[in-house]
């Protein structure tokens, strides 16, 4: 209520426009899961997914396309996960501890890289845990597993991540037209999750103005030119893909992006950096972001 129009930009402004010292955050209580698991195929993800969290007992709920070389893209699950009756209500306020760090799940993830059977044997074994769910949990113990398991640890390589937001009815015909990208560049995909995002009245340069589906994509690379560019190269395709199904990406990964996928996926950018000259005119705050795309739109 106060600048909205500076708040607006600021809010997934990339800090272009100055620096958040002070946050007020809106916190809900912590509650109690258990997790239900269910088999469906990409198609029908939408329809299923929407059934499921308008459930009464839905807390959260988010999804797993299978990147198996023997399911790719042709598999997906829905993990529903449902208010449970707290088994103390003294456990809902109990201080956050870090967990147990967990050789097993570490094995099994790093053990898809480059790996067709490693990959293969992991989508079954997140099939199988999932159809069988697991104990109560609180929403916090589950928000609050470490990415540390999972980290890549190989010097020569690195692990990036894209997140494309397609739009919930044309989920099935991004996989369907992405699916060749991937079978053309065969880059080392380690997973993609699905989440749901609500149209954001709020940000100024907005990726979800319709509800979409975002695609949360992790890929294992090399840490050398070729690799880069090949990523560079298949990304942008799968830009394409993306912008064609109605949806768009996320900017704040590698800037592979041309200026006119950037210009289509983000129609609102050119007024967006327009405000940018408005509130700092001395170009006090700079980014790469800002040097690749703001400036050629500036000029033009």
């Amino acid at each position: 209520k106060e600048n909205p129009e500076l708040f607006s930009l600021v809010l997934g402004g990339y800090g272009l426009f100055g620096v958040i010292l002070e946050a007020k955050l809106r916190v809900v209580s912590n509650e109690f899961y258990s997790a239900e698991a269910y088999e469906i195929v990409p198609a029908n993800y939408s329809q299923i997914y929407h059934s499921l969290t308008q459930r009464k007992d839905a807390g959260m709920a988010y999804g797993r396309i299978s990147v198996a070389p023997g399911s790719f893209l042709n598999e997906a699950v829905v993990v529903l996960l449902k208010r449970s009756k707290a088994p103390s209500p003294e456990l809902l306020k109990a201080p956050l501890r870090a967990s147990e760090e967990s050789t097993l799940k570490r094995l099994v993830f790093r053990g898809s890289v480059g790996s067709d059977y490693g990959k293969n044997l992991r989508w079954q074994l997140e099939k199988l845990v999932g159809q069988k769910g697991g104990s109560s949990l609180t929403r916090n113990q589950i928000m609050n597993e470490p990415s540390e398991w999972f980290a890549n640890r190989d010097p020569d390589a690195t692990e990036i991540l894209h997140e494309y937001f397609i739009p919930t009815e044309r989920l099935w015909e991004f996989i369907k037209k992405a699916r060749p990208v991937f079978l053309r560049h065969k880059p080392d995909l380690l997973n993609i999750t699905v989440r749901n995002v609500e149209p954001d009245e709020d940000t100024f340069l907005c990726y979800a103005r319709e509800e979409v589906f975002g695609l949360v994509m992790l890929f294992h690379q090399k840490r050398d030119e070729a690799a880069e560019n090949a990523m560079r190269d298949f990304t942008r395709e799968l830009i394409d893909v993306a912008l064609d199904c109605g949806g768009t990406y996320y900017l704040p990964y590698r800037p592979h992006a041309t200026l006119e996928q950037f210009k289509r996926g983000y129609p609102q950018a050119r007024k967006f950096f327009r405000f940018k000259q408005l509130y700092d005119p001395d170009g006090v705050f700079e980014n790469e972001f800002f040097v690749k795309y703001g400036k050629p739109l500036l000029k033009k």
